[in-house]
C-alpha cells in the first residue's frame, strides 16, 4: 500500500478534494474517518492528507512525524501553526485544485519538470509557430519527449504547420470541461503525435478558438509529463493565469523579429514587457532574403542578445504548405540546436 494518498477526513468535501488531485496525478487515494484508521498506513502511504478536525486526535497519538503531510481547510493563512505542530509540509485550500495538484505532483514524481520554452512573435508572420514547431521536432530527435502548446488562437496554427489536421488526439476543446484538473501521463498519451512530437492546438473547425479556464494546468501538467514544452505563445499584454504561469515557469522566452523598422520597434514593445515577467529572453532575427538591418543593428536597438538569424527559407515555405512540416529544413534545424543548447537541452 505504499503507492497510495492516504485521505484521512470524515468531510466529503475535502475527500472529494483530495480525490480529484489524486486522479490528476495518478496516484491512488484510500480514504479513513478517524486517524485510529489510518495507523497502518500513516508510515507507508506516498502522502497524507487530512483536515483540521484531525488535529487533536493526531497530536494525541504522537506518531513519528513523516514528509509530505498536507492540512486541507478553506483559510490556508490561518492553519501554518498548527500545521508546523504536526509536521504538515503545507497547507491546501480545498477549493484550489491548482495548489493540490502541484503538492501531490511533487511527492508523485519528486518535483521534477520539463525544460518550458517560450516563442513569441515579435509582430504578426515572423515565423513564430514555425520555430516552435522546429524546437520540438529537434528536441524528438534529440530523443527527448517533446510538445508544443499552440496557446495563440488567432494564430498560424501549430496543427498546419506540422501536418496534424486529421492526426486523432486531444484538442484545446475537449479540455474546456478539464476544471484544471489534469494527469501528466493521460495528457502525455493522449495528444496528436507526428515524428515523435506531441502537440496540443485547436480544431480547425472552430472559429472561435480560446484555452479553457484550466490552461495554466494543462500547461503545469505538460511540464511533468515531457522532458521539453514548446510554447507558442500570443504577442498579448494579458496579465492572466496562463500568461504568468507560462512566463514565470520558463526557462527561455524567444522573441522572432523581423529584421526592419517596423519589426524591431514591435518587438522593442514586446521585449521590455516579457523581461519584466520570465526569466531570460533572447531574439531570433528573421531576415526576408538579402535586405535587412543586419544582427548588430537589431541586437543594439533591442537590449536583449540574438541568438542567431533565421533565413527565410522558400522550400521551408512550400513543405509547411504540403503539411510536411518544418523537419526538413537545414537553416531551421541548426538554429533549432542552437536554442536547445543554449539551455542544455543536449541529446542524451
Amino acid at each position: 500500500m505504499d503507492d497510495i494518498a492516504l485521505i484521512l477526513t470524515s468531510r466529503d468535501d475535502t475527500r472529494l478534494a483530495a480525490e480529484r488531485w489524486c486522479a490528476a496525478v495518478g496516484i491512488s487515494p484510500f480514504a479513513v474517518g478517524s486517524a485510529a484508521e489510518a495507523r497502518r498506513f500513516w508510515r507507508s502511504a506516498r502522502a497524507v492528507v487530512l483536515d483540521a478536525d484531525q488535529i487533536p486526535e493526531l497530536q494525541a497519538m504522537r506518531w513519528p512525524r513523516r514528509d509530505h503531510v498536507f492540512l486541507v481547510v478553506d483559510e490556508p493563512d490561518r492553519w501554518w501553526q498548527e500545521a508546523v505542530q504536526i509536521g504538515a509540509s503545507g497547507v491546501l485550500a480545498k477549493a484550489d485544485d491548482h495548489a493540490g495538484v502541484t503538492a501531490l505532483a511533487s511527492v508523485v514524481d519528486g518535483g521534477a519538470e520539463g525544460c518550458s520554452i517560450v516563442v513569441v512573435g515579435g509582430r504578426g508572420g515572423a515565423g513564430a509557430t514555425t520555430l516552435a514547431c522546429s524546437l520540438g521536432l529537434t528536441a524528438a530527435a534529440r530523443g527527448l519527449s517533446a510538445v508544443v502548446l499552440d496557446a495563440d488562437p488567432l494564430g498560424t496554427g501549430v496543427e498546419l504547420v506540422l501536418g496534424t489536421e486529421s492526426v486523432e488526439g486531444l484538442r484545446w476543446r475537449s479540455l474546456d470541461t478539464a476544471a484544471g484538473v489534469v494527469a501528466p501521463a493521460a495528457l502525455a498519451g493522449a495528444l496528436p503525435l507526428r515524428s515523435g512530437l506531441a502537440s496540443l492546438s485547436w480544431e480547425t473547425d472552430d472559429d472561435a478558438p480560446r484555452l479553457p479556464d484550466g490552461a495554466a494546468s494543462v500547461w503545469s501538467a505538460a511540464t511533468r509529463g515531457f522532458d521539453v514544452v514548446i510554447v507558442d505563445q500570443p504577442r498579448t499584454v494579458a496579465d492572466d493565469a496562463w500568461t504568468g504561469a507560462v512566463l514565470g515557469g520558463s526557462v527561455l522566452s524567444v522573441v522572432v523579429i523581423d529584421d526592419d523598422i517596423g519589426g524591431i520597434a514591435a518587438a522593442r514593445r514586446q521585449i521590455v514587457w516579457l523581461s519584466e515577467r520570465t526569466p531570460a529572453v533572447a531574439a531570433v532575427v528573421a531576415r526576408r532574403g538579402r535586405g535587412g538591418l543586419g544582427r548588430a543593428a537589431v541586437e543594439s536597438s533591442i537590449d536583449v542578445p540574438v541568438i542567431a538569424t533565421m533565413r527565410r527559407d522558400r522550400r521551408l515555405q512550400a513543405a509547411v504548405d504540403h503539411g510536411r512540416g518544418p523537419g526538413r529544413s537545414r537553416p531551421m534545424n541548426r538554429l533549432s540546436r542552437q536554442v536547445l543548447d543554449l539551455v542544455g537541452l543536449s541529446k542524451p
